[in-house]
């Protein structure tokens, strides 16, 4: 499926192993990179998604050849008006009307907007009504070279891999010890003083990467605990444990914050020229809302 695309090992893995657990996110921003490969990377998706093999993806179902051909009639691939460079409001009100339609030949209907840092504000706002009513047979795939393009609402409410350089850099075991720190550092987050948590935090002062894939790592554990407070049960991330414990301490609206500013962390880690004053800002914040009334 991926082994075409020019993407870092470690993504594919993440990727392939959170489509065969059936744990991908309703919603993706795919980031990073050239143009060609975000929507290669999100076809490949598409095809997972909707193949009627019993290994998916096989690559030869018709589901499968019609992806590769974007002819499948569950596949809407949506691009910016041919009159304007913006993708416009009335574009996602088409997408919403699609999207409360049963799928014509399987279980999902998959939506595709390319380039999606071209949708307009209101777009944008119309695009978040459907975020936030998703339906178990829609998902959603956000391509731009920058989620902070998007609003913070929207980006809030997806998962975003970055198919970038830098996430090329990062090995399997990287990644794998980075998922289990974000576990931990959740865990301590609920159970312990803020300054054990700022302890627990010394083990990023000399690793900007990893302090990144930490937080890239928590987003979805934190998202889980918000799908398991809200009655759901299709989870993003394989630490849910580490979700029913945030789940049970923090209120919908205080997962919510944490969503949202863990967001805004991994977005500030990235552009940081100051890396220790991040992991600072990151109890802090924390912090700030699990204490408020």
């Amino acid at each position: 499926m991926f082994e075409d695309i020019n993407i870092a090992p470690a993504l594919k893995n993440r990727l392939k192993s959170a489509l065969d657990a059936s744990r991908l996110s309703h919603a993706l921003i795919l980031e990073g990179s050239d143009e060609q490969t975000r929507i290669n990377t999100a076809k490949a998706i598409a095809m997972h998604l909707l193949c009627k093999g019993d290994s998916k993806p096989c690559t030869v179902c018709s589901s499968c050849t019609k992806v590769r051909n974007a002819s499948h009639p569950d596949l809407h691939i949506l691009t910016k008006d041919e009159k304007s460079s913006m993708i416009k409001v009335d574009t996602v009100r088409d997408i919403k009307a699609k999207a409360t339609v049963l799928p014509n030949d399987g279980d999902k209907s998959v939506f595709i907007i390319c380039e999606a840092q071209l949708m307009n504000v209101q777009a944008q706002n119309a695009l978040l009504k459907i975020f936030e009513e998703p339906s178990r047979h829609v998902s959603f795939i956000l391509t731009c070279p920058s989620k902070s393009s998007l609003l913070e609402t929207i980006t809030s409410r997806a998962t975003a891999y970055t198919l970038g350089e830098e996430t090329g850099t990062f090995s399997d075991e990287l990644s794998e010890r980075a998922a289990q720190t974000a576990q931990e550092l959740l865990v301590c987050f609920i159970d312990e003083s803020e300054l054990q948590f700022i302890k627990q935090t010394a083990v990023f002062r000399k690793d900007k990467q990893f302090f990144l894939l930490t937080l890239q790592a928590a987003l979805p554990i934190i998202r889980d605990a918000l799908v398991l407070a809200s009655g759901g049960r299709v989870l993003m991330s394989d630490a849910e444990e580490a979700a029913k414990k945030l789940k049970n301490a923090l209120t919908q609206k205080k997962l919510l914050e944490l969503i949202e500013v863990t967001g805004k962390l991994i977005e500030n880690t990235e552009n940081a020229a100051n890396h220790n004053l991040s992991i600072t800002r990151l109890s802090a914040v924390f912090y700030s809302i699990k204490q408020k009334g």
